[in-house]
């Protein structure tokens, strides 16, 4: 009966939280059209997913390029096949690699804060007492973060992908012999806009995905501090385990 009762409870939560987030993300939407009734707000959290997370993107994204571009062109290379780097490291990353390891890099850095903040506001009652002023905590929190994270998300993105071309460059040029115009000639014929347009539409999903779950985990918070870590770590498990479902249902039936 011990058993029974927690895969009860475990689908209840299941549902409730899916249910929970689903409506959210309609308040989100149907709040948009005050998007810049507080233009400072918006401008806050712009630059907190875009501007602050650069350093940590250009990172990664340079050494996502770098090990691509070593790893493939290591194998290519001993079959004589060392001009077709280009073509790989490029797929990769406007298909893959960029829209999904940026989109880890937000949910990680930005969504976790986001998740914590809301968490912490929840439990000291800050939103209760927004509510008993008349306002509403859908548009005055989670919206913000949402519209941010949709728009920066696929620009963070496009941003990767071209310092991680970059950085597959460095390693094609100067470790495995390849002409720099060899590498850019062949990843532009492979890619076209279907390409370009799969990264962004997964980008846009994955924005909307983190920022829902982050603010949900946030907005429902309870039991004080320990609830706070708590909503914290399940939003940052949440996120990145939607990021890569979207991700193969995407790429099974878009790519």
């Amino acid at each position: 009966m011990i058993i029974l009762k927690r895969i009860q409870d475990f689908f209840l939560d299941l549902f409730v939280t899916a249910g929970g987030m689903v409506l959210l993300l309609v308040e989100c939407i149907l709040e948009l059209r005050y998007v810049f009734a507080n233009p400072r707000r918006i401008l806050t959290q712009l630059l907190e997913v875009g501007c602050n997370t650069l350093p940590l993107a250009s990172m990664i994204a340079l050494f996502t390029g770098m090990i691509t571009a070593l790893q493939t062109g290591v194998e290519l290379k001993n079959l004589g096949l060392q001009e077709q780097i280009g073509t790989i490291v490029g797929l990769s990353l406007v298909r893959e690699m960029g829209p999904v390891f940026t989109a880890f890099i937000v949910a990680a850095r930005v969504g976790a804060a986001w998740a914590a903040e809301l968490g912490t506001m929840s439990v000291s009652e800050e939103i209760d007492a927004l509510r008993s002023l008349g306002i509403r905590p859908v548009r005055f929190l989670a919206m913000p973060r949402f519209f941010s994270a949709i728009t920066m998300q696929p620009l963070l993105t496009v941003y990767s992908i071209v310092v991680g071309m970059w950085g597959g460059a460095l390693v094609s040029v100067n470790y495995l012999g390849v002409s720099q115009t060899i590498y850019y000639k062949k990843m532009y014929d492979s890619l076209d806009m279907h390409d370009l347009a799969l990264g962004l539409w997964k980008a846009f999903v994955f924005g909307v995905l983190f920022s829902i779950v982050c603010c949900y985990t946030g907005l429902t918070t309870k039991n004080g501090a320990e609830g706070v870590g708590r909503s914290t770590t399940r939003s940052v498990v949440m996120s990145l385990s939607l990021i890569l479902v979207a991700d193969y249902f995407i790429s099974r039936f878009m790519g």
